[in-house]
C-alpha cells in the first residue's frame, strides 16, 4: 500500500507529536537519580555512620490538629447561654476563651466595645473572668462571636486552697 503525500505529511506531523508528548514526559519525571556516594571506611575499617534526622509525617500532624480544631469548633448559628470565660486582647479586637478553650473571635458591636473600654481599665485583662451569651458564626474554619449580653464575674481567680490557712480559733 502507498501512500499519498498529505498522508505522508500527516502521519510525518502524528510521530513527531508523539515523540514530543513523550519527550515531554520523561523531562517533566526529572532527571535520574545520581548514584550513591561511596562512604569511604574509618581507619578501623569501618563505615562512619550517617547522621539522619527522623522522618516526620507533617500530613498526619497537620490532620491531627486540624482535628483537633474541628472539634472545638462549634456550629454555625449556635447560641451561647451564660458561658465562663475570658478574653485575650489584640489591639482593638478580642477573642473570647471558654472553659474549653475554644478560641472564638468577637465580631464587633456595641457589647464588645463595652468590653474592650473595661479591659482598658484593668491591669490583666485575661485575669477578668466574664459570664457571656451571644450567637456563633463561623468564617475559614474560625468561630466568631456575636455578643448579646456579657457580665463581669471576677478581677482574678480564686485563691488556691493551698494558700488558705486555717486559722485556729483564738481563746477567749
Amino acid at each position: 500500500m502507498q501512500l499519498n503525500g498529505s498522508m505522508n505529511r500527516t502521519f510525518a506531523a502524528a510521530s513527531l507529536a508523539t515523540a514530543l508528548v513523550v519527550s515531554a514526559a520523561a523531562l517533566a519525571a526529572g532527571e535520574p537519580e545520581s548514584p550513591p556516594i561511596p562512604r569511604q571506611a574509618a581507619p578501623g575499617g569501618q563505615a562512619p555512620p550517617i547522621d539522619r534526622e527522623p522522618l516526620r509525617d507533617s500530613a498526619i500532624d497537620s490532620e491531627a490538629a486540624e482535628l483537633e480544631l474541628a472539634k472545638l469548633r462549634l456550629r454555625e448559628g449556635a447560641r451561647l447561654r451564660d458561658v465562663a470565660g475570658h478574653f485575650h486582647r489584640t489591639g482593638d479586637s478580642l477573642t473570647f476563651i471558654d472553659g474549653e478553650n475554644r478560641e472564638i473571635g468577637g465580631l464587633q458591636n456595641l457589647n464588645l466595645e463595652r468590653i474592650i473600654r473595661m479591659l482598658k481599665s484593668v491591669e490583666e485583662p485575661e485575669s477578668v473572668t466574664w459570664s457571656v451569651s451571644g450567637v456563633i458564626t463561623e468564617f475559614s474554619g474560625r468561630n466568631y462571636l456575636l455578643i448579646s449580653r456579657a457580665v463581669f464575674k471576677t478581677a482574678s481567680p480564686p485563691p488556691a486552697p493551698e494558700s488558705l490557712v486555717q486559722q485556729p480559733p483564738s481563746p477567749k
